[in-house]
């Protein structure tokens, strides 16, 4: 005799307990696997949500961060190597994935660093240490000019807006006095 049959001897009761578990169960498995369909599409959709953020944090604005370096690092002498650092940080995140030759960027940050320790040793002034940087910059966009003439006759499009504001920055005007100003860094 099965449970069926002694759930019927027994009045009925049983064999309706037994139908009505067994339909909850069922009920839970099939809640469980909804709440496990759900938790792998939302999981899917913060992977996408985290490399989305992540995608736009390489997308820095860079006058935005720069005028940060400026408001965190306003004395130019004491401050000048964490005022470097968060330059050229500013740079490689918004500059540099967009340059088609990021080496010459590299170059001007590394002497943006020595020149900020000097700065802050005293070895060497404010407006010399903006002179300098200001003849390297304009060698680089030399540089990078000759290198880019080629690319640019077989059709490359516009530069970001990040490369065209560091292309622009550094002029011979910041090698003066009152050489804080968003272009000069």
């Amino acid at each position: 005799m099965g449970p069926v049959e002694l759930a019927r001897a027994d009045g009925g009761e049983a064999a309706i307990n037994w139908r009505r578990r067994h339909r909850k169960d069922a009920l839970m498995m099939r809640d469980a696997l909804v709440v496990l369909l759900f938790s792998l599409l939302a999981g899917c959709g913060g992977t996408q949500l985290a490399l989305q953020n992540e995608s736009e944090d390489s997308s820095v604005n860079l006058a935005d961060a720069l005028a940060d370096c400026r408001n965190a690092f306003p004395d130019q002498i004491a401050q000048a190597v964490p005022r470097a650092d968060c330059i050229v940080k500013a740079m490689e995140l918004s500059v540099r994935p967009r340059l088609q030759y990021p080496e010459l960027l590299d170059r001007e940050n590394a002497l943006r660093k020595a020149l900020a320790v000097q700065v802050s040793a005293g070895k060497v002034s404010l407006l010399e240490r903006n002179d300098q940087i200001a003849k390297a910059h304009r060698a680089i966009m030399a540089e990078e000019a000759e290198m880019l003439g080629a690319a640019r006759s077989e059709g490359q499009g516009r530069s970001p807006s990040a490369v065209v504001q560091w292309r622009a920055s550094n002029s011979d005007a910041c090698a003066r006095l009152g050489g804080n100003s968003p272009n000069c860094y």
